[in-house]
């Protein structure tokens, strides 16, 4: 997968994560963000 493009993906789930209203809307993205840097790490 392209870092670049998961680095993206991290900047923008952040956004939402500080947007999220609820517990389950922030618990859905860190699972997204964790994906991401599991991603990240193996290329």
């Amino acid at each position: 997968m392209n870092a670049e493009k998961q680095h993206k993906k991290l900047i923008k789930l952040k956004v939402k994560a500080e947007e999220c209203l609820t517990r389950e809307q922030a618990q859905k993205i860190l699972r997204k963000a964790d994906k991401a840097h599991r991603k990240l790490s193996e290329g």
